[in-house]
């Protein structure tokens, strides 16, 4: 049940689903969390927040709180970073509509999972690497994003959860090459940068695989032993051939923080090379995106909120800002309601942020199944057409959202 309750009323262990106020308006990186303690409490108080929504199905219930009949979709519209209407697409970019795209993506993701399983393997071997077939993926990766950088992104996600460390690797170096080609970077850099995005966790498979592969949580001693990960990349890159050198920086820096936080090297700022700025925004977007054998993984709406609120500190506001534009404030596969009430998935993105296409599939005013229909909300009317007023659950509906788009199957 949800309840909407003052902060007074509020005690450790009430699970909060979501504040009566901006996202931004809090101090908090998620509007869903669990009290632990009376110094959440008191910092909703400092921040100004009156009240919040309750769910008693998740935490304790508290009394004479008010009962709300359903939850609003969160929303998502509220990250102010730019105006919502894309710059003008490179004229390298050709795009192909999103079914043909989903084909041309799946030959390419699957080559993908081969030559990457083929690579690590051969690192943790300590064979020799063909260092040619990584260049020779990254440049199909970067044909596929060229004609829908959306069709590929997508379907990265689509991936078992026992393969993260491996599918981890192609997710980045795809998201790089796509974030590239976003900002208006030729065709070498992009691949160069991609490359990078692919080799940047070789250093793993120097980590033992029982520390690498815990399924809880690491000692102080095991971290340790994992943060090495970005030295052993410098190790083992240094003895292969053909690899640029800003590929190597990615693997190098890509735990490094804006704020000098980061490791190996606590570097800080422009000590930080510009394409590892750029990797550390998106190993963080696809890492707590990614589905594990321990967990879930993050919505992406959620995701890109988190990194939002990391602006500035762990990662160049300017380049989250540009990640954003890049993905999408609703990035394909989210699950959004419509102001109709009609509920569908996103397919891929327009030239307007906040007006993507839309596969509507359910009825939440009837609460019913509908006949699957693509709708492109950039395309209506202004006045009278319809709109994303939030992004959903796909649990809370029980939607497959790679079902619905037909790249995959992702048990709810």
């Amino acid at each position: 049940m949800i309840k909407k309750v003052k902060v007074e009323q509020l005690r450790p262990g009430v699970f909060v689903d979501r504040f009566d106020s901006g996202w931004l308006n809090h101090p908090f990186l998620f509007n869903r969390k669990r009290i632990k303690d009376r110094q959440a409490i008191d910092k909703m108080k400092e921040w100004g927040v009156e009240h919040v929504y309750i769910d008693t199905d998740r935490g304790l219930d508290v009394e004479d709180g008010q009962r709300v009949r359903e939850p609003e979709p969160e929303s998502a519209v509220e990250i102010d970073f730019v105006d919502a209407r894309e710059e003008p697409v490179e004229p390298s970019l050709i795009h192909v509509p999103f079914q043909e795209a989903i084909v041309e993506a799946k030959v390419v993701r699957s080559k993908a999972r081969r030559v990457i399983h083929r690579l690590l393997d051969d690192v943790r071997g300590g064979n020799a690497i063909d260092i040619d077939e990584a260049h020779d993926l990254v440049t199909d990766m970067d044909n596929t994003v060229r004609h829908n950088k959306d069709a590929l992104l997508l379907l990265m996600q689509v991936r078992n959860r026992d393969e993260y460390t491996f599918m981890h690797s192609v997710s980045v170096g795809a998201l790089l090459i796509a974030f590239c080609r976003s900002m208006g970077l030729d065709g070498e850099a992009a691949r160069t940068i991609g490359l990078g995005g692919l080799l940047h966790d070789v250093g793993k498979m120097a980590v033992p695989l029982d520390i690498l592969n815990k399924p809880a949580s690491l000692t102080d001693a095991e971290f340790a032993i994992i943060k090495q990960h970005a030295l052993y990349c410098r190790d083992i890159l240094e003895k292969m051939d053909h690899v640029p050198e800003t590929a190597a920086l990615i693997a190098r820096q890509h735990h490094e923080r804006f704020d000098g936080s980061g490791y190996p090297y606590n570097l800080k700022g422009d000590e930080i090379s510009p394409a590892a700025q750029m990797a550390a925004i998106v190993d963080v977007f696809d890492a707590i995106t990614a589905d594990r054998c321990y967990h879930n993984g993050m919505d992406q709406v959620a995701a890109l909120r988190m990194i939002y609120g990391l602006r500035g500190s762990h990662f160049n506001e300017k380049l989250v800002q540009r990640f954003i534009r890049c993905v999408g404030v609703y990035p394909p596969g989210t699950v959004v309601r419509l102001a109709s009430g009609r509920i569908g998935v996103v397919v891929e993105n327009t030239d307007n942020l906040l007006k993507p296409v839309v596969r509507v599939v359910y009825d939440a005013s009837q609460d019913w199944a509908i006949s699957a229909r693509d709708v492109n909300l950039a395309r209506e009317d202004p006045q009278t057409g319809d709109r994303i007023v939030g992004y959903e659950s796909p649990h809370r509906w029980r939607i497959d959202p790679f079902k619905v788009l037909g790249v995959g199957v992702k048990l709810l």
